[in-house]
């Protein structure tokens, strides 16, 4: 069961089960009534395709960094060391 321990149980949406998630869909829709549940629920649908969005922007700026540290990394490998350039003039 994906790798969970002994008797832990998945649950769904902030700990809450698929028959709480309907009921309390079902108690938002007598709320809000039906233009207004219309209405939620296009900017529930919004904020979800932004949420869709957020792993991969995450993953971009990762590796972005990365990219960038890879570059400053073979930068520094190209130059000489400064403590052995001080050596050096020092033993001569």
């Amino acid at each position: 069961m994906l790798g969970l321990a002994r008797g832990t149980q998945l649950r769904g949406l902030f700990g809450l089960g698929g028959p709480e998630v309907a009921i309390i869909a079902v108690a938002a829709a007598f709320l809000l009534g039906p233009s207004k549940l219309a209405e939620f629920s296009k900017d529930l649908g919004k904020v979800a395709g932004e949420l869709k969005e957020v792993p991969k922007e995450f993953q971009k700026g990762i590796q972005e960094g990365e990219a960038e540290s890879k570059a400053i990394k073979a930068e520094m490998m190209g130059k000489p060391d400064p403590v052995e350039d001080v050596e050096a003039k020092e033993a001569e």
